[in-house]
């Protein structure tokens, strides 16, 4: 409006009232449109959710409710995640984690999020069975501004995309198993090129190669890549190549799998120039490009070096057959001859001409039978037949045959594990010569050990004689009580007794040892009591212990001790080694300890320890050698230096063993490892003795004594022994014969005989005796040697 123009004022007031009212309508339009907004956004086709900036659900279309399978007043007010939490079957879900994280987005950003496809399994109804239903979404959050700029809501808006998902899946596993199939077919193609152990080469028909296995690579040494596209004769020896073009064009002219020179020595060429034996088969392939050629070719250099041992061998095997001394032949299955050797051959004899292999084995036993002495036709008849009949039964055999030319053979016949035979034919005409030598010498070995048997007897009863006669006659002068020695003279007495006393343990132990090592020694085991043989041992060991001032003593037993298994007498006899040693390299004052231990479930250990001088290292791995004495040859300790060694020998015997440990300076320890009885029984303690007693003879009255001995000294002895006995009187005869008319005569009570007597012998006449005080009824009681019965 221009200045100073008129202004109109009831026109004013018109359009006032109408604009009020204009605003009034649209005000009462603008309502009714809101409510028609809310309608159309729960209609939408589309799936949507208003949500407030704290997730929390304000607003959801129809399509969102359908697809979620939930219900408006249900989800209405509440938070998204509590609506829509993660599938709590898959601890590894993480749609509620992305969702959050768009979200968050959204509301930082203020911009619109289009989210991935999203896997977020829906919560299903009750009614449709609960538990969660597996979807796929592809979710675009949008935000909502105020005027102030502040995201008033979130639209979240999602597509189901389950189906394409699936679809998609399906397509992609159809995809994917075609390509796997592909790629398994095409690998299955090289694989069975590959795998193949010959090398195979396709060729055209101009002779270049168009394919190539593994095999091909390994043994020409080429890659695929520099045999590809290249002519055949790449792989073709030099030499070989001139004629080999027209070879391959006329295999070309008529196509057909065969092999190719199967006479003829084939070679192929590696890459290093080498040369190697090989064998080829062509097959034609026929196809939409025109014939190819696949060339199968095998290295046969493996072959070729067998082929070569092979004969190698064969000759080797050939060779040593004809070496064998004695005849050999093998047999087949069928009984007919495979090989054999020049020494068979001569054996069959010239009654069959010609070559024998091939021949049957009854062929070959008709032709050898007339060479073999028989007694007469009917023997040698029975004789074909046994052999032709355990060769039908597939059975081997052993004989021995005589022949006409005086030769002893022995044949053997063996089975093979292909059924075949083998038989050797041994000539023991030189064996049946030495055996008959053998023999004639072992008699002779036979004699000569009896003949020492009886020289060491009767050199021990010769030597044991006189010395008895010493030790006799010394022992008389000590005990004495007429005409008692002086103190000089019964030292020089002492000391005959000492000599003689270890002259006769030379003895006995020189003739244990011979025994042994003749077999001659008899050893008789039966069940033992320890305590027992340690009470006896410990008893005779304590005279001699006590002259040295030398302690023994026996250490607590085991409970429940068994018997042993062994010889009564030698067990006490290694036992009394032990324990004389014990005492012999002891200190003065020291002490012999006696230990029983099991060493083992089946063995009883006893051990004698001194604290004597022991034994040098140096001298232990001899001690159980004859004559060894460990360094004391020279000392004043007597002793033979077998002891030991016949107390290792005696316990191998009983099926024990021996053992020692020593220290120089320390002592020594030996033990006897014994075998418990079968029995079980066990070790009983020896009845207990009166302090201080002694066994002795007691008879009331007179008795009358019978003695048998031819040697002089020895009567003489007896008849000076018995004078010292009150109540017992004497007779005396030199041969056995005499005692026996004596003893018929006399009646005496005891005899006393030795066993080495002119005439009879004292084993001999020991049944005499028995049967006189039988007959004649009167109680006589007889030792052999010079021992007394009671």
């Amino acid at each position: 409006m221009s200045p100073g123009a008129k202004k109109p004022t009831a026109r004013v007031l018109v359009v006032d009232d109408e604009a009020s009212g204009l605003r009034t309508r649209g005000r009462r339009m603008a309502s009714e449109l809101e409510l028609d907004f809310r309608l159309l956004f729960q209609s939408a086709p589309g799936c949507c959710l208003v949500l407030t900036p704290d997730l929390t659900i304000v607003a959801v279309s129809d399509a969102y409710l359908r697809a979620t399978m939930t219900a408006r007043d249900a989800i209405l007010g509440r938070a998204l995640f509590d609506v829509f939490p993660d599938n709590p079957d898959e601890p590894s879900a993480t749609g509620v984690a992305n969702m959050r994280a768009s979200l968050t987005h959204v509301l930082t950003e203020k911009h619109p999020h289009e989210m991935a496809v999203q896997k977020y399994d829906i919560r299903r109804p009750a009614s449709q069975g609960g538990g969660f239903e597996e979807r796929h979404w592809s979710p675009v959050n949008y935000p909502a501004l105020s005027s102030d700029g502040r995201v008033a809501y979130i639209i979240h808006c999602v597509e189901d995309v389950t189906d394409m998902v699936r679809l998609t899946r399906k397509e992609s596993e159809h995809n994917t198993a075609l390509r796997e199939l592909t790629v398994r077919s095409e690998e299955r193609y090289r694989e069975l090129l590959d795998t193949a152990p010959d090398a195979m080469v396709v060729l055209t028909n101009d002779g270049r190669i168009q394919l190539v296995n593994a095999q091909t690579e390994k043994v020409f040494g080429y890659a695929r890549s520099e045999l590809v596209g290249q002519d055949l004769e790449i792989l073709v020896p030099i030499r070989f190549r001139q004629g080999h073009a027209a070879k391959f064009r006329a295999f070309f002219a008529s196509p057909a799998a065969r092999p190719m020179g199967p006479r003829l020595e084939l070679f192929g060429r590696r890459k290093d120039g080498t040369e190697f034996p090989i064998e080829v088969s062509l097959s034609p392939l026929r196809g939409e490009q025109g014939v190819t050629v696949s060339a199968t070719i095998r290295d046969v250099t493996e072959r070729k070096g067998l082929e070569a041992a092979a004969k190698r061998t064969a000759e080797r095997l050939a060779s040593a057959v004809e070496s064998i001394q004695d005849a050999f032949a093998l047999f087949d299955e069928d009984d007919r001859l495979v090989l054999c050797n020049s020494v068979y051959r001569r054996l069959i004899g010239e009654s069959l001409p010609g070559p024998v292999v091939g021949k049957s084995y009854e062929e070959l036993l008709d032709a050898w039978i007339r060479d073999i002495d028989f007694p007469d036709e009917a023997v040698r008849t029975r004789f074909r037949e046994e052999r032709v009949a355990r060769r039908s039964h597939h059975q081997g055999a052993m004989f021995e045959v005589h022949m006409l030319d005086g030769r002893s053979l022995r044949v053997i016949d063996r089975r093979t594990a292909e059924g075949g035979t083998v038989k050797t034919v041994w000539d023991l005409t030189d064996d049946v010569e030495r055996a008959e030598e053998l023999r004639e010498a072992r008699a002779a070995a036979e004699a000569a050990s009896a003949a020492k048997s009886d020289f060491l007897s009767s050199m021990s009863h010769e030597l044991r004689t006189p010395l008895n006669a010493i030790l006799g006659f010394a022992q008389l002068l000590q005990r004495d009580k007429k005409e008692p020695l002086s103190e000089r003279h019964k030292d020089r007495v002492a000391q005959i007794l000492l000599g003689g006393q270890h002259l006769l343990r030379l003895i006995d132990d020189i003739l244990d040892l011979s025994r042994i090592e003749a077999g001659g020694l008899s050893i008789s085991t039966e069940p033992v009591g320890v305590l027992e043989i340690l009470d006896e041992v410990k008893r005779t060991l304590e005279p001699m212990a006590e002259g040295q001032g030398i302690h023994v003593k026996i250490d607590a037993l085991p409970p429940e001790l068994p018997m042993v298994a062994v010889d009564r007498t030698r067990f006490a006899q290694i036992l009394m080694n032990f324990g004389s040693n014990a005492i012999k390299y002891n200190r003065p004052a020291g002490s012999v300890t006696i230990t029983v231990s099991i060493s083992r479930p089946d063995r009883v250990r006893i051990a004698v320890k001194d604290t004597g001088l022991g034994i040098a290292a140096d001298k232990q791995e001899r001690l159980f050698q004859p004559f060894q004495r460990a360094g004391q040859e020279f000392g004043p300790i007597q002793g033979t230096g077998i002891g030991l060694v016949i107390t290792k020998r005696l316990a191998e015997l009983m099926g024990g063993d021996v053992g020692f440990r020593s220290a120089s300076g320390e002592g020594s320890e030996f033990w006897v490892d014994t075998p418990v009885h079968a029995s079980g029984a066990r070790s009983t303690p020896p009845p207990a003795r009166p302090e201080g007693s002694t066994p002795r003879i007691v008879a009331e009255g007179r008795r009358l004594v019978l003695y048998v001995e031819d040697n002089p000294a020895s009567v003489t002895f007896m008849i000076d022994l018995v004078s010292t006995l009150e109540n017992i009187d004497l007779l005396t005869a030199t041969t056995a014969e005499l005692g026996v008319d004596l003893a018929r005569r006399r009646r005496p009570d005891v005899v006393i005989m030795d066993i080495n007597l002119p005439g009879m012998s004292g084993m001999e006449g020991a049944p005499r005796f028995a049967r006189c005080a039988r007959d004649d009824g009167y109680p006589g009681d007889c030792a052999h040697g010079g021992c007394f019965g009671s």
